[in-house]
């Protein structure tokens, strides 16, 4: 069980899924929703209106963007970038490219550990012998 501080509110609480205590979290789903009805009936309108327009922050629409929650041909958005290279981006975090390089990461790091780890259990294996000690060394007397 792992606590944090919401961003928000500054309150303690219990981290499930998200950064934000469930008070919070509520607020943010109904900012949302706000923020999604909005661009519905206004399809392509920028980020910069549906802000200005709802009152919500930048931030909280570019974190939906990012989070997938709208889609990129919903809106005009011009500030969305790579949090790796900073190469424009429709939706997401990263650029193909760089989604890529994690993941191929990911996948070598986690072949190298399941290969370390079979050998270690090998090791193991070869290091217990053929489970006779005692019999052998009174063979050996």
């Amino acid at each position: 069980m792992q606590l944090k501080n919401c961003p928000e509110c500054g309150k303690v609480f219990t981290f499930i899924r998200t950064n934000l205590c469930p008070e919070c979290q509520k607020e943010d789903e109904e900012r949302f929703k706000i923020v999604r009805k909005y661009i519905a009936l206004h399809r392509g309108v920028s980020i910069g209106t549906v802000s200005e327009e709802t009152g919500i922050k930048e931030t909280n629409i570019l974190r939906y963007l990012r989070e997938g929650r709208i889609l990129s041909g919903e809106v005009k958005q011009q500030a969305l970038k790579c949090e790796l290279c900073g190469v424009r981006i429709t939706g997401g975090r990263y650029c193909e490219s760089c989604n890529n390089k994690l993941t191929s990461g990911i996948k070598k790091v986690m072949r190298d550990e399941n290969e370390k780890y079979l050998q270690e259990e090998a090791n193991k294996r070869k290091g217990k012998g053929s489970g006779m000690f005692t019999a052998d060394m009174r063979k050996k007397d």
